[in-house]
């Protein structure tokens, strides 16, 4: 797990691609792939979720992939992969509102308007996978 504080020589290049990708998500060409891979690595990443939180337009970026996808759930025309991106942006969300350093503001913060999204989501047994991501 690399904390950044812990960074050290070969951690070094780890956490300048944790930033490239967190500047990423911020331009919807780079986004797809930017929340795979982030999205990849939140576990072994401990400090991605403060980055994520305070990273200009990093949350609003999240946010329209959830919003995005609302067109497609009636009448259903959810694409696999539109489910993946959605998934990965919720992932990411999930671990900012589960860090220690994040979790009060996430809960403070304005993106408390997906808890609305996922409740509909849930209602609906098609797209559980949305709710439970991967």
């Amino acid at each position: 797990m690399h904390h950044l504080s812990e960074v050290a020589a070969g951690g070094q290049e780890d956490a300048e691609k944790i930033f490239l990708l967190v500047l990423e998500l911020t331009n919807p060409e780079q986004r797809e792939s930017a929340l795979l891979e982030l999205s990849k690595r939140r576990e072994t990443f401990v400090d991605l979720a403060p980055i994520l939180w305070h990273s200009f337009g990093t949350v609003s970026a999240l946010l329209q992939e959830i919003v995005a996808i609302y067109p497609l759930l009636t009448p259903p025309a959810l694409t696999a992969q539109a489910s993946n991106r959605v998934c990965n942006a919720l992932a990411l969300l999930q671990c900012v509102a589960s860090h220690p350093e994040t979790r009060t503001l996430f809960l403070n913060g304005e993106p408390r308007r997906h808890h609305a999204f996922l409740r509909s989501l849930v209602s609906n047994a098609r797209w559980t996978i949305l709710y439970f991501g991967h």
